[in-house]
């Protein structure tokens, strides 16, 4: 298949006709500069991919032939759920885009005491699409076919309250913390993934989050960035119980 690979916010079918108008019409005629009789692959976020053929070109919408249905699946085995402070700007977006890469199911952003971020409802949503967008890109590239959940900003003490127990392992990386990740055994559900912004966690919130079954880990004789954190934490995770190195 094409190493071309388009996201679809419509649902696909297999041998049909599409019509992507809008941004990836412009995306596919003015930066791609696909022509008729060019070939892609485009998937829907629901598994599976489809070859697809360009039909027509136009200023504002492609018409797309779509082929059938590949089941190719390029999820991991393991189930993480990240559940990430907010950082400044690039540096989230990077979690947000190397997450998904890493095969993250679920990415949660959370508001702490610490957080140097501070959102209204107006700017949670835009940053919300912001990361589905992110999300969506990172799909593309890496050749995943179903979208990880990207959830709306809250508070963490919000979560707590929502989400009290849980039989799923729940992990938080905490500097003073004895056990390595590589004590955790391997997950038999959902493992959720906690990590702090850049202030870090209050007393009250390790308090609060052990009270909700997190298990407090260390990770190495370094203060680590929160991004490499995040990220470092998810591979690690992903090579001795999901996917990487197998």
């Amino acid at each position: 298949m094409s190493s071309t690979r388009l996201f679809s916010p419509a649902p696909l079918s297999a041998n049909t006709d599409v019509t992507l108008a809008g941004d990836q019409a412009r995306y596919i005629g003015r930066v791609l500069r696909l022509k008729r009789g060019d070939e892609f692959t485009l998937f829907d976020g629901t598994g599976g991919e489809y070859p697809a053929t360009v039909a027509t070109v136009a200023k504002s919408q492609v018409q797309i032939n779509v082929g059938t249905l590949n089941k190719r699946n390029a999820e991991s085995p393991l189930a993480i759920h990240l559940l990430q402070g907010i950082s400044r700007g690039e540096r989230m977006d990077f979690v947000v885009q190397k997450a998904t890469e890493l095969g993250v199911r679920r990415i949660t952003p959370v508001l702490t005491e610490f957080s140097v971020v501070k959102l209204d409802l107006k700017r949670a949503k835009k940053r919300a699409q912001h990361w589905s967008n992110i999300v969506i890109s990172a799909c593309e590239q890496c050749g995943r076919n179903i979208l990880p959940v990207i959830d709306a900003p809250q508070p963490l003490r919000n979560w707590f309250g929502e989400n009290l127990t849980s039989a799923d392992p729940r992990i938080l990386l905490r500097p003073d913390a004895n056990a390595p990740l590589g004590s955790i055994s391997k997950p038999q559900g959902v493992v959720t993934l906690l990590v702090g912004p850049e202030g870090g966690f209050s007393d009250a919130e390790y308090e609060q989050a052990e009270i909700a079954g997190f298990r407090g880990i260390g990770f190495g004789p370094r203060i680590l960035r929160t991004e490499t954190a995040a990220i470092a934490a998810i591979a690690v995770l992903q090579s001795l119980h999901g996917d990487l190195g197998h």
